[in-house]
């Protein structure tokens, strides 16, 4: 599950870095730094390495997820120097790098000088000699904590504003996503031989296809690609009787079990997909394997969502649907909102999820019945009228149990992000249990 920094010598270094607004993607930042959240096809992350080829690419996060991403700490930064770094490339892991931008990746890659780009309210990108950079390493290393850091780096360099696409929240990446997919086949795909075999599925637009070995389509399942590209991973398996419709990201080892992906979906390594999914997200190892409806929607790594699971992802009334973060209501000023529902989170049988609904880390929702609260908090167990704390040792086992039959390791990294989730979220859940004493 870590990922491996790259450790090269000499040249110039990218440091990848979360600034303070990591909360505007929960509950899905909960467990992974903004720059590895899907979205379309790839992360931020991928693209940021993708067009700066000849940068060693390191990252700086929250230290709860530090081990785990492989993040680099004060210790880390201030040995850049006797590495041989020559200069310092710092980007916001929200920002959407393509190709288009390739002015913009130039001047940060040949340019001399001190210098920074702002959006006109956040620190996208800097350019800091060695020189400057040891000065500020204690400001990088927090510069997830507040703005202030952010503030000093552009003080002390020229400032250039830049107008360039990044995520904004959940519910951005989501409605973006169709746009996003095709963007990526684009700039990775479009040009290179059309596809692999895929066995017996009846093909629409076999041109803007893209398939990886050993992808299997059954007979009776159909592949359009007339609405947009399709891109699949390595060992995709396509079962008879499903219905895909791009644009559509369908990751390595999917499969899909029968049923419609609609609307511009984008799924992670090893999710299994049946149903009704309409432009969803899902991050990967995760399951919707059974009939039911779910759109406009983000799941996050390791969720189950029991048969029959269903969201609402539009009011009756065509409003525009408020979401709930971390305590917070904010209106989203859309229309079509489904869930977001974090890392490890599993619904039984027949439960039915509210317009907007956010649900936390490690959840275990059951009882067959309407989750109508606006958010449910992480280690939630239960549901609206039943509400317990999940224990966190419970929830650690099982969580063990669900990764080692995908053959993942629940390590020691895991058991600390799960203990640092369980306290950081103990007040949002003691709410929502007092709330059911109180109507008690």
């Amino acid at each position: 599950m870590k990922i491996r920094q790259e450790v090269k010598l000499s040249g110039n270094y990218v440091i990848i870095f979360e600034d303070e607004h990591s909360h505007r993607f929960y509950p899905i930042s909960l467990s992974r730094p903004v720059y590895h959240i899907l979205a379309g096809a790839r992360t931020n992350y991928d693209r940021i390495r993708s067009n700066f080829p000849d940068c060693r690419i390191l990252n700086v996060c929250r230290p709860e997820l530090s081990n785990l991403f492989n993040g680099c700490s004060t210790a880390d930064l201030m040995d850049l120097a006797s590495r041989g770094a020559t200069k310092i490339i710092l980007i916001n892991g929200a920002t959407i790098i393509t190709k288009n931008d390739q002015e913009f990746i130039s001047s940060l890659e040949s340019e001399s000088g001190f210098f920074t780009y702002t959006d006109g309210e956040e620190l996208i990108a800097a350019s800091i000699p060695m020189g400057s950079f040891r000065d500020l390493i204690d400001g990088i290393s927090q510069i997830h904590t507040s703005g202030e850091s952010a503030r000093i780096i552009q003080a002390s360099g020229s400032t250039h504003s830049i107008t360039i696409k990044k995520i904004s929240n959940l519910w951005d990446i989501v409605l973006n996503n169709p746009q996003m997919l095709i963007s990526d086949f684009e700039e990775y795909y479009e040009g290179k031989p059309a596809t692999n075999a895929i066995g017996d599925s009846y093909l629409y637009g076999k041109q803007h296809m893209v398939a990886d070995k050993d992808v299997v389509g059954d007979f009776g399942s159909v592949i359009d690609a007339r609405n947009g590209p399709i891109m699949m991973g390595t060992g995709v398996r396509i079962k008879p009787f499903s219905y895909i419709e791009g644009p559509a990201f369908i990751g390595k080892g999917c499969h899909l079990v029968g049923g419609k992906v609609t609307g511009g979906c984008s799924f992670g390594t090893g999710c299994r997909i049946g149903g009704e999914v309409e432009n969803t997200i899902m991050a990967g190892n995760s399951n919707k394997y059974h009939e039911g409806f779910l759109g406009h929607t983000y799941l996050g790594e390791w969720v189950n969502l029991g048969a029959l699971t269903t969201n609402s992802d539009l009011k009756n009334n065509y409003g525009e649907i408020s979401v709930r973060q971390d305590g917070k209501d904010i209106n989203t000023e859309c229309i079509k909102i489904g869930s977001f529902i974090g890392d490890h989170t599993k619904t039984g049988i027949g439960i039915t999820l509210n317009t907007g609904i956010v649900i936390g880390f490690g959840c275990n929702l059951f009882g067959g019945t309407l989750i109508a609260e606006k958010e449910i908090p992480s280690f939630a167990w239960g549901n609206d009228t039943l509400r317990h704390e999940y224990a966190l040792q419970r929830s650690m086992e099982t969580a063990r149990t669900v990764m080692n039959r995908r053959n993942y390791e629940f390590d020691e990294n895991q058991r600390q992000l799960f203990g640092h989730l369980f306290i950081r979220t103990r007040n949002l859940r003691e709410r929502w249990l007092h709330a059911k004493r109180h109507q008690g």
